[in-house]
């Protein structure tokens, strides 16, 4: 049986998870349309946004999220590895879906709900987790 307590502290990380995450997406997108309205190509604007996003989400999710202790250099790099499944999943449950619907906004709708639960996971068992590991700052 899982305590009140132990509901409340799950409950926080998922919305500070997701508080980090909304950030991230949110920086993104400003610093595509910047980039884009500068003259920037579209691409390159994209690229750019979504590794300063991918920065701010790892250090969100390392500070405040899951308040690790590992060093950086073992949970960034346990971080991209997930960030990698994550995108990987989204273009699939994308593909998957656009090819059932044909329709873009619930395909990635779909995808991104089926991403972040998975890379909340990813982090919360794998990324951030100190158990196992001696390697601390």
């Amino acid at each position: 049986m899982t305590s009140d307590s132990a509901n409340t502290a799950r409950n926080r990380r998922l919305f500070l998870f997701l508080t980090g995450g909304g950030v991230a997406t949110l920086t993104h997108w400003l610093v595509m349309l910047l980039m884009i309205q500068a003259g920037s190509d579209a691409r390159l604007a994209t690229a750019i946004g979504a590794t300063a996003g991918l920065v701010i989400n790892y250090h969100a999710q390392y500070r405040f999220t899951f308040q690790s202790r590992l060093r950086h250099r073992v949970a960034f790099l346990r971080y991209l590895a997930g960030a990698s499944l994550g995108w990987g999943l989204n273009l699939a449950g994308f593909s998957l879906m656009h090819s059932l619907t044909g329709m873009a906004l619930t395909s990635q709708a779909f995808a991104t709900g089926a991403a972040t639960a998975a890379n909340y996971l990813l982090a919360n068992r794998f990324v951030f987790q100190e158990e196992s590991c001696n390697d601390r700052q």
